[in-house]
């Protein structure tokens, strides 16, 4: 990740609003609104993307959010395959209703980001819509937490239909605070995913005491549903900043953190009686009841792929013991091989693989595009560990799909040596 001096960059931060798009976006994201269309509950955030997804595609399509990439290829193979895999498991009805919600929801999440985010001043401006938006809720999930209360929850109420508190059992004293969203999980990613961004994108040009003080409010938000997922993205985001900062003046200090995870890896499945991901579960849940489910959806999730390796089981039950009363999938990297087969569970790592290597070999960027690069970089470090602990569902969902788009405008920036070497040739 190396870094390019420009001097101009700083000065041109600002805390302008991102493009309509993506400000609706993600502020739907937020709304917990919910409309009976049928027998389905249909969200703020899926309608939204149902109005935005044709014009997105012409965009695409024209060439105006940038050439089409691999990433983009994947991404639409990824679409069709669990369209495939849902039609040969339930009919062809199901294949092209269920596949098409999962494309307005995957690719329309998508395609909102790579349209309209296209510059580092629209990146930095959602970032900041972001950053406001959890810290206005902080509040409210401090009174959440401290007398069970959910305002927010109770508030929307009042305007339309927005659900039901979900049913959990306290922990430390304190609710674990759902705020806007559907479960405690689901609000402590969403608001721990901040981290980095915050750290890099806001606190861009900022004191180190700035900085701290942001994150330090991003983090106190996402703990605050005391669930064990957002605490690891938390946990892994902050230790990538600590290694940045401690070895700032190493540039192969990336090279060398990689180096030390895959050898210990290696060493865990060669020496320990225990595999990786077990061993990963065992220390990062918060009790061990939790763990101990975990490890048996790993170990059971992963046999259903091998049972079922090519279409996988579609929204039916997967086999698991009878004493696995819940059939929830609390693994994201798992669940899509799980439902949609093999294929479809390599083209989501895939996905992921193609923007996070493209964008990390990225070279020649001046400084503020190498520092917002590196908060995008260990915020989907983050969210990818996490998604090994939970599931990424509904609006987590979507929001996971528009911010590995949201920094593929760095793919598009220009070298700035040649950059600048060009400007000083034109002075001459």
């Amino acid at each position: 990740m190396s870094q390019t001096v420009d001097s101009s960059s700083i000065s041109t931060q600002s805390n302008s609003m991102p493009p309509l798009a993506v400000t609706l976006f993600v502020i739907s994201l937020t709304l917990p609104f919910l409309f009976q269309v049928g027998p389905l509950l249909i969200t703020v955030n899926r309608i939204l993307l149902l109005a935005l997804i044709l014009p997105c595609l012409f965009m695409w399509i024209m060439g105006w959010a940038g050439r089409i990439r691999l990433m983009d290829i994947t991404l639409l193979m990824l679409c069709a395959w669990v369209a495939v895999s849902f039609g040969a498991n339930h009919g062809f009805d199901i294949g092209v209703q269920s596949g098409g919600i999962y494309f307005v929801e995957t690719f329309g999440a998508f395609l909102v980001a790579r349209c309209f985010i296209r510059s580092a001043e629209e990146f930095r401006a959602t970032v900041f819509l972001l950053f406001c938006l959890i810290c206005a809720m902080l509040p409210f999930a401090v009174i959440e937490a401290t007398t069970g209360r959910n305002v927010l929850l109770d508030a929307a109420n009042t305007i339309w239909f927005s659900g039901f508190d979900a049913i959990k059992k306290p922990r430390w004293g304190l609710d674990r605070v759902e705020g806007v969203m559907l479960h405690p999980i689901l609000f402590g990613v969403f608001c721990g995913s901040a981290l980095a961004l915050t750290y890099y994108v806001i606190g861009f040009g900022a004191s180190i005491f700035k900085r701290l003080i942001s994150t330090a409010l991003i983090c106190l938000t996402a703990l605050l549903s005391l669930s064990s997922g957002p605490a690891t993205a938390i946990l892994a985001q902050s230790f990538l900043i600590f290694w940045d900062r401690l070895l700032v003046a190493l540039k192969i200090r990336w090279l060398i953190l990689t180096s030390a995870i895959t050898s210990l890896i290696l060493t865990i499945e060669l020496v320990a009686n225990r595999s990786t991901p077990e061993i990963f579960i065992s220390y990062f849940a918060f009790n061990t009841h939790t763990a101990f489910n975990r490890i048996r959806i790993w170990d059971f999730g992963s046999q259903s792929v091998l049972d079922n390796p090519l279409f996988g089981v579609g929204q039916g039950e997967w086999e698991r013991p009878y004493w696995m009363h819940s059939s929830s999938l609390d693994m994201f990297w798992l669940e899509r091989a799980v439902r949609s087969g093999l294929p479809a569970g390599l083209l989501l790592h895939l996905f992921f693989l193609t923007i996070f290597i493209a964008i990390a070999r990225k070279s020649g960027l001046g400084t503020r595009a190498s520092q917002y690069r590196k908060g995008f970089l260990i915020c989907l470090a983050g969210l990818y560990i996490v998604g090994w602990t939970v599931n990424f569902w509904k609006v987590l969902y979507t929001y996971f799909i528009f911010l590995l788009a949201s920094g593929i405008w760095i793919l598009d920036e220009p070298n700035s040596i040649i950059e600048r070497s060009e400007k000083a040739q034109e002075r001459k």
